[in-house]
Formats: C-alpha cells, sequence, structure tokens
C-alpha cells in the first residue's frame, strides 16, 4: 500500500500529469492506495459546494486511516523530536506523517523537503 498526500490527490483532481501517471502506474502494479482522515478533511474543507460531492465519491475510492491513539502518540515524538532541533511542521504534516508511519506505509508527496525531515517516514516520490 501507498499512503497519498494532499498534494498528490489535488493534482489528481487537477488532471495534473505527473500525478495521473503515479496512481495509475501504482494501480496497474496493483498496490493498493490509502489516505488519512486528515486528508480527506483537507480535501472536503477546500471543495466548494459544487464540487464538495464530487470530491466525496473520490474519497470513497481510497482506504482512509483514521487519527486514532497509536497515531497521536507517534504525532507528538514527531513533533518533540523536531521541535528539539527547530525544524517544526505544520501539524496536519505531522499527523499524517504520524497515520502512515503508524500504518508502516511510504507516504507519496511532493513535499519532500518537509516530509525528509521525519527521518524514519519512508516517501515515495513522483517522477517529474
Amino acid at each position: 500500500m501507498v499512503c497519498l498526500d494532499s498534494d498528490i490527490l489535488i493534482d489528481f483532481l487537477n488532471n495534473k500529469k505527473e500525478a495521473v501517471q503515479k496512481i495509475n502506474e501504482l494501480k496497474k502494479e496493483n498496490i493498493a492506495l490509502s489516505i488519512t482522515s486528515i486528508n480527506s478533511f483537507e480535501l472536503l474543507n477546500i471543495a466548494s459546494k459544487e464540487k464538495l460531492e464530487k470530491i466525496r465519491n473520490f474519497l470513497f475510492n481510497f482506504r482512509v486511516y483514521n487519527f486514532d491513539f497509536e497515531s497521536s502518540e507517534k504525532a507528538a515524538q514527531i513533533f518533540q523530536e523536531l521541535k528539539s532541533r527547530g525544524a517544526i511542521l505544520d501539524l496536519a504534516d505531522i499527523m499524517i506523517a504520524a497515520i502512515a508511519l503508524s500504518n508502516d506505509e511510504p507516504l507519496l508527496t511532493r513535499n519532500i523537503k518537509h516530509f525528509e525531515r521525519i527521518k524514519e517516514l519512508k516517501i515515495e516520490k513522483l517522477n517529474l
């Protein structure tokens, strides 16, 4: 499985070539795709009233991992470690990374510079 970050989901919805190709490649390889409850919040939060139902239907195509107790513990560890290095990230990104780590999945994202601060996180990159 591969966990998709919000930027990849948005790029796919906007029909951006790299995201569409990567997701189609993963599907062709029978790699299951997941998202986090944080990603679904981010997409639903930015959706216009006209596109809300389309976004909801799109999100139903993925396994959704929730921000549970294990993820919250992992997020707290990540936050404290980043804070001690002065390399803090947006809380939503920390929560997404924690969920991916708790479910032992790589994160497919374009936001490499932020997420690479989390040393134990496996990052899947787009071939740009």
